[in-house]
């Protein structure tokens, strides 16, 4: 579970930085996203180790060969930052690759890929993953580079605008996800599937109340006070804001592990 959900921010970090013009973008924060999403690869290569929890544990040569490169990314990434304004394509292409070798090794991690559940539960783990990691990713960087604000004091406020547009997005598709899963719950799992979510009533309470309504209140939070050219208040809200998402995404990893499915 722990170990799903560090690849999934890992992977998210390394997205959505991708994402920004690294024109606009100080070098020296590039290179902290980078060391950022390294320190968190390894570490979710290594928790199920430390944790001894075998069930999580990678196996494989697609699994070792995924995360080998998504930590060559990361390391890449913290290589490539001080030209990144001149190589912006590489840059990029760095993002990702990145991206994708942590999203298919969170996907990959044993203890998500077993569970019982219809035939398209995979799918809607995956499609989860892949909006989870954006959410973690956007609101990781934007609170990254919010406090990148107190020092490198050149920076316009077009990156941080950027990056909260990303956290809107990611939010409201979160949003529909959880519609549409619950939908596909109801009429592919039946009360199976949908009374084992009721059962989980406190871990669906965190997911969606602080995971969803919360970080969704924070994102528009954090959206006005950018239109305001706030950059110490959106970095304060995003603080907060960004302790619920990592709560409710953790609750995502938690009801995938033990309950089957994903909302």
């Amino acid at each position: 579970m722990v170990s799903a959900f560090l690849y999934s921010l890992a992977a998210g970090v390394l997205g959505v930085v991708a994402t920004g013009k690294p024109g606009d973008i100080a070098w020296k924060f590039l290179r902290l996203v980078g060391i950022l999403a390294l320190v968190i690869a390894c570490g979710a290569y290594v928790w199920p180790i430390v944790a001894e929890e075998a069930e999580a544990r990678p196996s494989g040569i697609w699994s070792l060969s995924l995360s080998i490169a998504l930590v060559c990314s990361a390391v890449a990434l913290v290589l490539v930052a001080p030209l990144a304004e001149r190589l912006p394509s590489a840059f990029r292409m760095i993002g990702l690759v990145g991206a994708v070798s942590g999203l298919a090794s969170a996907c990959l991690v044993p203890s998500v890929l077993s569970g019982s559940g219809p035939p398209l539960r995979m799918v809607v783990v995956v499609v989860s993953q892949m909006l989870g990691a954006l959410l973690l990713g956007g609101i990781t960087v934007a609170w990254l580079l919010g406090h990148a604000y107190l020092t490198a004091t050149k920076m316009t406020i077009a990156p941080l605008r950027h990056f909260s547009r990303v956290l809107l997005l990611a939010v409201g598709l979160r949003v529909v996800f959880v519609m549409v899963s619950l939908l596909l719950a109801w009429s592919l799992g039946g009360e199976d599937v949908v009374g084992r979510l009721g059962d989980a009533w406190l871990i669906v309470s965190l997911r969606v109340g602080l995971g969803l309504v919360g970080v969704g209140v924070f994102a528009y939070m954090v959206s006005d006070c950018v239109r305001l050219r706030a950059t110490q208040s959106a970095t304060g809200i995003l603080y907060f804001g960004s302790l619920f998402a990592y709560i409710g995404e953790l609750a995502h990893q938690y009801m995938i592990v033990h309950y089957g499915w994903a909302i």
